[in-house]
């Protein structure tokens, strides 16, 4: 009798995570604390209460938390607002990107580097999106390598040796400095 696929999945080494979604069940808000501090004091053992440093204890650490959630929501809402700016700064600009293809497990590597003019944003996304002048691909912000004709530089620094293609002169430059000094000491 054979037994195929017992687990979940085909593949049995691919892991997998679980993110519990918050709600009023899991959630400590400021009421919920207060109530449980509230049931707390009711239900003490009077001949040893609760000592008063132990409740302001409690209560600052509350406020504590309270304070850095509201930080976290504020630095999350300033980088996206920052993404969305930059990201609109970039109509009409020439950029190059990464180009990717996806490997034998789904994941994309660098294949390639492109230059164009962006042409439009996608802000419906949860990262904002541009589209180069006459391609079709939505590239997200984190493809992008850099401003204007960058793919020479994209080669020079390429590690593992393989063609990220370009390579062409950036502005029609043969090698020479116009300009520039040759500085010995």
């Amino acid at each position: 009798m054979a037994v195929n696929n017992v687990s979940g999945t085909s593949n049995p080494y691919e892991g997998s995570t679980y993110v519990a979604g918050s709600n009023s069940k899991n959630t400590l808000t400021i009421e919920s604390f207060v109530r449980l501090l509230a049931t707390q004091l009711q239900n003490q053992d009077v001949t040893n209460p609760m000592e008063s440093s132990d409740m302001m204890n409690q209560m600052t650490q509350m406020a504590m938390v309270q304070a850095l959630s509201a930080m976290t929501e504020s630095v999350s809402a300033n980088s996206a607002m920052n993404s969305i700016t930059y990201a609109a700064g970039m109509v009409g600009k020439e950029v190059t990107v990464a180009v990717t293809t996806e490997n034998s497990m789904g994941v994309p590597i660098i294949s390639g580097s492109k230059t164009g003019i962006v042409e439009t944003i996608n802000l419906t996304g949860g990262e904002p999106t541009f589209r180069l002048q006459g391609d079709t691909k939505d590239y997200p912000l984190s493809y992008l390598l850099g401003i204007g004709d960058v793919t020479d530089s994209v080669d020079d620094s390429n590690q593992s040796g393989e063609d990220l293609g370009g390579g062409g002169e950036v502005g029609g430059d043969t090698g020479e400095s116009e300009g520039n000094e040759d500085i010995t000491n």
